[in-house]
């Protein structure tokens, strides 16, 4: 394992960053999906996109946690209760973040769909059908997790911006790109 107490590895910012993006296409193609009738081609583009999208931040997921554990993070600043706060936050982060795209994947075939990788193919059909269960997996997603992500992202992003210009330290500055 390294350790690099002076900052982030540019993988973890970059994976990070990555994230920041992936996570807004997530969200702005199953938004815009909506501006569209069921009919429409670009309707079902923009679903088949929310899937892809979905399905690469669980493999980026995997990665970044396999990056996590065997690249320690930076020192946190500021006490001891920051420090475990900011550890349970991000705990709860990489949880939500697990288990949006299984949530998702469950629910397609729960329903019996197809859940296709950008056209590539379809992922494996691990469940049988069984709407009623699709249904409150679905209800989960859309209604638990996705409001929880919104919270914790959030939090996550208050935070930063606390310890920029309240507490006037690096931690946000440690994770922005360099120039």
């Amino acid at each position: 394992m390294t350790n690099q107490n002076s900052g982030w590895h540019p993988v973890t910012k970059g994976l990070h960053w990555l994230f920041v993006i992936l996570l807004l296409c997530v969200w702005g193609a199953v938004e815009l999906h909506e501006f569209y009738d069921r009919e429409d081609p670009m309707r079902g583009w923009l679903v088949r996109l929310h899937f892809s999208l979905g399905i690469t931040v669980l493999l980026l997921l995997v990665l970044r946690l396999y990056w996590r554990a065997r690249h320690k993070r930076p020192q946190v600043e500021g006490p001891g209760w920051q420090r475990a706060l900011s550890s349970l936050l991000h705990g709860a982060l990489y949880l939500v973040l697990l288990v949006m795209p299984l949530s998702g994947i469950s629910m397609r075939q729960l329903f019996g769909r197809d859940t296709e990788f950008f056209g590539l193919f379809a992922l494996p059909r691990l469940l049988e059908k069984n709407p009623d269960l699709g249904k409150q997996i679905a209800f989960l997603h859309k209604e638990v997790f996705w409001p929880a992500l919104l919270i914790l992202v959030g939090l996550h992003i208050a935070a930063a911006l606390w310890h920029h210009f309240v507490q006037k330290d690096n931690t946000l500055t440690r994770m922005l790109p360099q120039r």
